[in-house]
């Protein structure tokens, strides 16, 4: 998330272009669901593909009474928090950097409207992207798409320099084990350190900024506080921990 000293143009720059996305969803037909805004220009922008729907919401109008009390995009499950956590932990604390995560198209759907004509949409969508990273990114920032398909689109479409990290979704978790085979002992000893009081308090300070109300945040918190993470999601923590330290660590303005 970005720093404070950011200026008022950011700021409406920023909110005109939400009107705009909000605009797009309507014309698709699906849910604008807005992410949590950066307050400056941030270092690093992560990318993800569109937001679901039905984890949150059980229909259209339930959505956009949730969207009405404050609820946001990557900030809702377990695998969110996490992302945020490794970002935070791993990535920007050690510099002061800032981060942002969006999506390629802002309106949520169904996995099963998700997976319906991607390309056209993304495309449909992509000037606002385009739009939104000159607004937020530093010249320095780096993107990073969350998962392989994200990549392949911006590439397709002329993004170069673009980093990758795998989706945190359950889609993707056949693949954390490949992570454990790096190094089973830093595992074990990385496993055996981590819980999930960590990401208790970064979900707690997440869905504080993106000021939502109490009742839409506390199934996600309950969830964390009655058991501890398991062994897949302590894997891909375990995944980002070694991405992030050793793929994009250092200074900004030295990750040329």
């Amino acid at each position: 998330m970005g720093r404070t000293d950011s200026k008022p143009r950011f700021d409406q720059e920023y909110s005109s272009l939400v009107r705009e996305f909000r605009r797009q969803a309507q014309s698709e037909g699906s849910v604008y669901l807005p992410t949590v805004q950066p307050t400056g220009q941030v270092d690093f922008v992560f990318i993800g593909m569109e937001p679901s729907l039905r984890h949150w919401a059980r229909t259209r109008e339930d959505a956009e009474e949730k969207i009405g009390r404050g609820f946001k995009d990557f900030a809702f499950s377990v695998g969110d928090f996490v992302l945020h956590h490794c970002i935070r932990q791993y990535l920007c604390r050690e510099h002061g950097s800032s981060y942002h995560i969006t999506n390629l198209s802002k309106g949520a759907m169904t996995v099963r409207e998700a997976d319906r004509n991607r390309e056209c949409r993304y495309k449909q969508w992509l000037e606002l992207l385009e739009r939104e990273l000159r607004i937020v990114k530093k010249e320095t920032a780096r993107v990073v798409a969350i998962g392989k398909s994200v990549r392949a689109f911006l590439e397709s479409n002329g993004f170069s320099n673009i980093y990758t990290v795998l989706h945190y979704s359950q889609r993707a978790a056949r693949y954390r084990t490949t992570w454990i085979e790096w190094d089973r002992d830093a595992f074990e000893s990385f496993r055996q350190q981590t819980s999930s009081r960590e990401i208790i308090a970064t979900a707690k300070s997440v869905t504080r900024h993106a000021r939502m109300d109490w009742d839409l945040t506390s199934p996600s918190l309950r969830r964390l506080e009655s058991r501890d993470l398991t062994d897949s999601q302590k894997a891909l923590m375990f995944g980002y921990q070694r991405y992030f330290t050793e793929k994009l660590s250092g200074p900004v303005s030295d990750l040329r």
